[in-house]
């Protein structure tokens, strides 16, 4: 293959996109669209040549990958990757005017096909930054969480100043632990929101990335929190629990960043990790049913039990598998970006009808899992203060 056949040149790209800005849908009327679409000012021919750029690269790129390849391979890969790239450039250059609809969105960021209207397409981090404050279909998601992080940073400062019984090192770490997992989710989970918008996929990936772990470690605080008040005195079978919990909470945190881990192909895998993380804590408390009876366990962790059943209902609201880069989007008991149809109550039983802020069913699971964040807090303080009984009669 000769260099000749693996080059475009810019004056390509240029009439590429102009092609793209000419065929573009008019903008609405509306201002409404306008102000909340990732617009940085007035649209130039500047923007059009960054776009060209983009293409070219590309373009450029994947031909540079296939030199091996002979002419009828390389022909339908760069086919399906020039359409890949036209797709990605038309909706960004729609994206400056106005919000987008579902069928405009290039097909990687399809994920939700209930949701019709509202979409943010943007091609910059910082424009992304900006519509944090502005009204689209992911506002509400954005919000949800924020606010929550806002809230339980807060609650943090207040229980390590106020609540004077908790006068352990070890304790206050492990409240710390609980209190940084939980606003670590919650961030997370905004700036997924925020960043899922973005023109570059491998961004929006990294986005979800940072979800995933946000999630793992939430997961993964949680059991620590039982295992180590359900054992307070019993000091080696804490450590041999804690310490198998931690590990795989490691996995949760590290697996994701491999980028097999959210294909397809992976989902299972993922599904087994995350659930085998919220089931850690199953055989702890099996231990303890066994060792102290089924009433004084129920009756130590009863607390916790309002906190699972948040998380559940918002699974059963929304769905089950948060397993893919919104494939992101969680584990059974924190999250969901999926290309599913499960439940997606209430925007699948009427389509459009919750695109306004992102009222769906992805921003009510969102506020279920910021109650169940609040009640496993609970929990922690009445583990904490009944340490010395159930956590101590094995010593």
């Amino acid at each position: 293959m000769t260099p000749t056949t693996t080059v475009l040149t810019h004056r390509h790209a240029r009439s590429l996109s102009l092609s793209i800005s000419g065929s573009s849908d008019p903008a609405p009327a509306t201002t409404t669209e306008h102000a909340h679409s990732c617009r940085d000012g007035n649209h130039t021919h500047d923007d059009e040549d960054s776009l060209a750029t983009q293409l070219l690269h590309t373009v450029n790129t994947k031909l540079r990958q296939i030199e091996d390849a002979d002419a009828t391979g390389i022909l339908r890969y760069v086919d399906d990757h020039v359409h890949e790239t036209w797709d990605t450039a038309k909706a960004a250059m729609v994206g400056a005017q106005r919000l987008l609809k579902f069928e405009e969105l290039p097909e990687e960021w399809q994920e939700n096909k209930y949701v019709l209207t509202g979409y943010r397409f943007c091609t910059s981090s910082s424009q992304c930054l900006r519509t944090i404050f502005a009204v689209h279909n992911e506002t509400m998601n954005i919000w949800s969480h924020l606010i929550g992080f806002i809230f339980f940073a807060g609650l943090g400062v207040y229980t390590f100043n106020f609540h004077h019984d908790i006068a352990s090192s070890t304790d206050r770490l492990v409240f710390l632990l609980f209190f940084l997992a939980a606003a670590k989710c919650l961030v997370c989970s905004t700036l997924y929101h925020t960043f899922i918008c973005h023109h570059q996929h491998n961004i929006k990936t990294f986005a979800a990335t940072l979800d995933y772990i946000g999630i793992a470690a939430l997961i993964t605080a949680s059991v620590l929190v039982m295992e180590y008040y359900g054992f307070y005195c019993a000091g080696a079978m804490r450590d041999r629990y804690m310490s198998v919990t931690a590990l795989f909470g490691l996995a949760g945190l590290v697996l994701p960043f491999f980028q097999w881990w959210d294909t397809p192909r992976c989902r299972p895998l993922r599904i087994a990790v995350f659930l085998t993380m919220g089931m850690s804590g199953s055989l702890p408390l099996v231990h303890l049913v066994i060792t102290h009876g089924f009433f004084a366990t129920g009756t130590f962790v009863g607390p916790m039990i309002t906190s699972v059943v948040m998380y559940l209902t918002g699974v059963a609201i929304c769905d089950f598998d948060h397993m893919s880069a919104h494939t992101l989007t969680v584990s059974s008991l924190h999250s969901s970006h999926s290309h599913t149809d499960a439940n997606r109550f209430p925007e699948k039983m009427f389509p459009g009808r919750f695109d306004w802020a992102g009222m769906t069913s992805h921003a009510i699971w969102h506020v279920f899992v910021c109650l169940g964040i609040f009640h496993h807090y609970k929990a922690s303080l009445h583990f904490h203060r009944n340490r010395y009984g159930l956590g101590c009669l094995m010593a």
